[in-house]
């Protein structure tokens, strides 16, 4: 009896340290797979930003003839989650179900997140209007990218400074018939030429995963320009940045 009661002692330990054994191992497998899952998603939103960066398209009619940012916000007006980017693009895909163009107008900016409490970060939304000739688009998709987000910073080399807030929009010229480049007023109390960029810059920041953590390092995104559209007279592009 006493021998059955040792062993059973000793299998009782043996199976108890291979349970915290095993239980370690899952708790390090799932925090692995966390980890991955937000680089995948965060290398997902830098390389969805970039591409629609690459990729845009401005016509210089009533056609794609929209560039507009504010590192405030939609409008300049302040927010809970600064940022704000709208471009029209050439990154649509072709769907069985409806018939488009290539071209699509696609804004970026944070809304909060309902789903979580006050303070950990919105979401990064892009949504999508395919329908550009129509005054009041119907088809709008609307996607998340990226949670936890705190801002979406925006800014515009005008090729010598890095400005806060940028509008070019050749439709209203067209509209009143203009030929002549004008100006906008940014949110900083600058002037931005009615042209293009010489470049775009994303800076992307998130909240800490918990309270105590570090935030994870933020998407850093820059991408030269290198077009200009059919506007008559035609500017001068500027210097991309080094």
């Amino acid at each position: 009896m006493i021998e059955l009661l040792l062993a059973s002692v000793a299998a009782a330990l043996i199976l108890a340290a291979m349970y915290g054994v095993f239980q370690h191992a899952t708790r390090l497998r799932d925090s692995a797979n966390e980890r991955i899952r937000a680089m995948r998603l965060r290398s997902r939103t830098a390389m969805v930003i970039r591409n629609d960066l690459r990729n845009a398209y401005v016509s210089g009619g009533l056609f794609a003839s929209i560039v507009q940012g504010d590192a405030a916000g939609r409008d300049g007006a302040s927010s809970a989650f600064p940022g704000y980017l709208k471009i029209t693009t050439t990154t649509a895909k072709d769907r069985a179900d409806a018939l488009y163009g290539d071209v699509q107008q696609v804004e970026y900016s944070v809304v909060r997140d309902t789903g979580t409490a006050s303070g950990g970060g919105g979401d990064l939304m892009r949504t999508v209007t395919r329908d550009l000739l129509d005054s009041n688009p119907t088809v709008v998709d609307e996607e998340q990218i990226l949670t936890g987000v705190e801002s979406f910073q925006v800014s515009f080399y005008d090729g010598a400074n890095w400005q806060s807030s940028w509008a070019f929009n050749t439709a209203d010229n067209a509209a009143t018939g203009s030929t002549s480049a004008t100006s906008s007023t940014n949110s900083a109390g600058g002037s931005n030429p009615e042209t293009l960029p010489a470049a775009i810059r994303v800076d992307v920041r998130q909240a800490a995963p918990t309270a105590g953590a570090s935030p994870p390092p933020p998407i850093e995104i820059m991408v030269p320009w290198t077009m200009q559209p059919f506007t008559s007279p035609t500017p001068s592009p500027a210097a991309t940045p080094s």
